[in-house]
Formats: structure tokens, C-alpha cells, sequence
């Protein structure tokens, strides 16, 4: 019983300890705007910890009929799901900042190419409305909220 409670506690620490090392390791984003560049790139490597770095670890992701994914960890778990089941790539167009000293939001169009083993590709276009924090690292996403665009 013992043994288990400091297996379990070790490996809660790496966790702990993992997540902060992707936070510090996360690219420094200079302008909000740099944020769709950088998921596109971590869409394309299918790295779930690269676009987790990018939100705050108390971020909110909000989806169109989906529960809150609240903190970095389900967020990166969400991205791994996503990536399991064929997200291949994400782009971004129409990308309009407003931005304060130490906050902005961003309204973007995207579209993301799913690609399941052995399915046909299908095109996801959407629109979000992501709101940003910055900083001493800089900018990182605090709230993400999409839904399907026409």
C-alpha cells in the first residue's frame, strides 16, 4: 500500500513538474497574432504539449454544445484526442486583433483538415473569439471560444 501511495505521488509530481516545463518551454509569443502561426506549426507536428503551451494553465476552451475544458493539462488532452482521430492541419485567415497593454482578443476564421485512417479528409471551417493575457513569458490564451463557421 505504501509503495502504491509513492508511485502515485511521483508520478503526480512529474506531471506537475511536466506541465510547468511546457509552460516555461512555450514559444514566446511578441503579438497575439503570432499565436495562429504557432498552433498551425504544432497542428503540423501533431504535438498536443506545443499548442497547450500556448493558453494560460487556468485557460477555458468553449465549444458549440461541448462542456467547458477547463486548464492547460485538458486542454493538451483534448489536442491529443483530436490528433488520435485524424486533425491534420489548421489554418488560419481573417485574423483581427484588438489589444491593450496587458490584454487583447482576437477574432479569427480557421479551418482544420481532418484526415481518419482509411475516411475521406473532412474540412471543419470555424470562427473563435480568443482572448489573451500577457506575460512576463508573453502573450498566452486565457479563453478560447469557436464555433462553426458557413
Amino acid at each position: 500500500m505504501l509503495h502504491r501511495t509513492l508511485v502515485l505521488s511521483a508520478l503526480s509530481l512529474l506531471m506537475a513538474f511536466s506541465l510547468q516545463a511546457e509552460a516555461q518551454t512555450a514559444p514566446a509569443l511578441l503579438d497575439p497574432r503570432d499565436a495562429a502561426g504557432a498552433m498551425t506549426q504544432a497542428v503540423a507536428a501533431q504535438d498536443a504539449n506545443a499548442v497547450a503551451a500556448l493558453y494560460l494553465p487556468e485557460a477555458i476552451l468553449l465549444g458549440p454544445g461541448l462542456p467547458p475544458v477547463a486548464g492547460q493539462a485538458a486542454i493538451r488532452d483534448v489536442w491529443a484526442r483530436n490528433f488520435a482521430a485524424g486533425f491534420a492541419t489548421l489554418t488560419f485567415d481573417d485574423i483581427r486583433l484588438a489589444r491593450g497593454q496587458d490584454s487583447a482578443a482576437i477574432v479569427w476564421t480557421w479551418t482544420g483538415r481532418i484526415a481518419p485512417q482509411g475516411q475521406p479528409v473532412q474540412v471543419l471551417r470555424g470562427r473563435s473569439l480568443v482572448y489573451f493575457t500577457l506575460t512576463p513569458d508573453g502573450w498566452r490564451i486565457s479563453a478560447d471560444m469557436w464555433q462553426a463557421a458557413p
